[in-house]
């Protein structure tokens, strides 16, 4: 909005600085310089001004940027207030991971068991997808036992999941430890890292073997 103590003036001219800094020291992304704009009446807002400086990437960056007007007597006001506006940048790695309702859960009989995670975005930005890695292995390169690709799924910053029940290879009450991960896509199609790896154990349901090497009194 420009303003002048004259109400006859006219806002000309603008320059917008955008820095990486909130103190305009760091990088200048921008320097518009004086330019000249539309003529703005006396307690109006100027018209959109459009960035044209150094290319921004959807990263998670915030700038810094202020603003200064030249009235139509060419007097030169002092710089605005600071503001920052910040990029979308992809969510946080998911967290607090559960399968079966609980971390790293053993002696679990359910062959299909639920997993969930607490997604988190940096803009507040709620999920559009997911992605679930279960692996013999905790490096992920034994054998895969499910990978659900890129999946449909809608939660709330700072949310957990519903629950996903898992549609891979068969499991069995063996005794097994298992290791999986998940990742979240944003509604701007950025896609986080994967989260910490977890874990479930299978129930060993089993039978025990006979005994053997029997002893009466310490001996056979």
């Amino acid at each position: 909005v420009f303003t002048d103590d004259d109400p006859s003036d006219t806002g000309d001219f603008y320059e917008i600085e955008v820095n990486t800094a909130s103190d305009f020291t760091g990088t200048v992304m921008w320097d518009s310089t004086k330019t000249s704009i539309t003529s703005i009446t006396n307690g109006a807002r100027s018209s959109d001004i459009s960035y044209a400086g150094t290319a921004l990437t959807t990263d998670g960056t915030t700038y810094y940027w202020r603003m200064k007007f030249w009235d139509n007597n060419n007097g030169e006001s002092t710089w605005s207030t600071t503001q920052q506006f910040t990029m979308s940048g992809p969510p946080n790695a998911p967290t607090s991971l559960e399968a079966e309702g609980a971390t790293n859960p053993t002696d679990v009989t359910d062959l299909t068991p639920e997993f969930t995670a607490i997604h988190t975005d940096p803009n507040g930005d709620s999920t559009s997808n997911y992605e679930i890695e279960v692996d013999t292995a905790n490096t992920f390169d034994g054998t895969r036992m499910w990978d659900t690709g890129q999946t449909a799924i809608t939660v709330a910053h700072n949310a957990r999941s519903a629950d996903i029940s898992y549609n891979g290879t068969a499991l069995s009450l063996d005794g097994t430890t298992y290791y999986w991960r998940i990742r979240f896509w944003d509604t701007d199609s950025k896609v986080s890292d994967w989260s910490s790896t977890a874990q479930f154990t299978m129930l060993d349901n089993n039978v025990p073997n006979a005994p053997s090497s029997l002893y009466a009194e310490g001996s056979t």
